[in-house]
């Protein structure tokens, strides 16, 4: 990993996040684009915004994986939400092939694996939910999840806060 890259911590009990120890809010999309965190990762050209509400962060570290992060502040009564993608992944190299991207057994393994590493990273208890296609845990801010979507095959580890 590039020295470069941004650190993301998550505090599982308390849900506070950070990017190199600039905390990211649970705000709107006015309030995330007038935080220090987001004038600090547009002065370092790392996020985008992607389509309406999503910004795109390319490259974070968490823990030992490296992750690409988008994150949707909360808007039109959906709640603030961040999805991370391995970048080491077989996922994250399928998704420019529907098919690949497609492999419900890929996809299935992948929950499993991304789970199971999550759980051990953040030392997490049993999870609240269990299914193939999606693991969760829940907390009192929102909940922790690693899962993938049948009709667009989007994957990945989903941090969603409850509505405020």
């Amino acid at each position: 990993m590039q020295g470069n890259m941004i650190e993301f911590n998550l505090n599982p009990i308390a849900g506070d996040l950070t990017f190199d120890d600039l905390p990211l809010g649970i705000d709107t999309e006015e309030g995330f684009c007038k935080s220090g965190l987001y004038h600090e990762l547009i002065k370092r050209k790392a996020v985008n915004k992607t389509m309406p509400n999503h910004y795109l962060v390319d490259s974070v570290a968490f823990f030992d994986k490296e992750f690409q992060v988008t994150i949707r502040p909360v808007c039109y009564g959906f709640p603030f939400m961040l999805h991370l993608v391995d970048k080491n992944s077989q996922y994250y190299n399928a998704l420019n092939d529907w098919n690949a991207r497609a492999n419900i057994h890929m996809l299935n393994e992948s929950v499993k694996s991304l789970s199971d590493w999550l759980k051990e990273s953040l030392n997490l208890d049993t999870p609240d939910t269990t299914e193939t296609d999606m693991i969760r845990w829940r907390f009192e801010w929102g909940r922790i999840s690693v899962s993938y979507e049948i009709k667009s095959f989007n994957h990945g580890i989903y941090l969603t806060w409850n509505i405020m």
